[in-house]
């Protein structure tokens, strides 16, 4: 994880992914969440005090202790790593229900943090591909990627979006974590 955002930070690329395997127990516990009546968790602040809201919401949730224990760790991986510049952060931890951010897009921050627990994960392309489509990548679920914002001043290569759900698709648990220079205001 540290890898993924100190190089999101160095400003030497776009994208960043760190792909991850998880175990059997991993994967069933996210994959039988009842998200039925889950509301959306927004958080904004310091990495300290965001990661103590972040654990006294989430442990009220009544989830596995394994899926619990899974988003806790990559928030705290995530702040951890990134904390020597005195970020701000902006937390989403959503049940995405519907066709959200269909559209392609780079985002309004320093960087992105994204992973996707359940359903389908985040899609990227690249803009300035010579193909006339571009092709559309997605990421596994549990694999995280570290998106350079619009505030990186950097070529508006690198686009990212919510997949198209289908039919078949049921939802998607989504991790969302900006990371923002501090002084900046939206």
């Amino acid at each position: 994880m540290a890898d993924l955002i100190k190089g999101a930070m160095r400003d030497t690329a776009e994208l960043s992914i760190l792909s991850r395997a998880m175990s059997p127990d991993m994967c069933r516990a996210f994959a039988e969440l009842d998200l039925g009546n889950f509301a959306d968790i927004r958080l904004r602040g310091s990495g300290a005090r965001l990661l103590s809201s972040l654990s006294g919401k989430i442990e009220r949730l009544g989830w596995p202790r394994i899926a619990v224990e899974q988003i806790l760790d990559d928030v705290s991986q995530a702040i951890a790593a990134s904390a020597d510049g005195r970020p701000d952060y902006m937390l989403r931890l959503e049940h995405v229900t519907d066709d959200a951010c269909r559209k392609f897009h780079k985002d309004r921050t320093d960087i992105r943090l994204i992973t996707t627990y359940c359903g389908r994960g985040s899609q990227w392309m690249d803009a300035a591909s010579p193909d006339i489509d571009p092709p559309v990548h997605e990421l596994a679920p549990f694999h995280m990627a570290a998106f350079q914002g619009k505030r990186r001043n950097k070529p508006q290569r690198i686009l990212h979006r919510s997949p198209p759900l289908g039919p078949l698709d049921k939802s998607r648990l989504l991790l969302v974590l900006d990371i923002e220079r501090p002084g900046w205001e939206n």
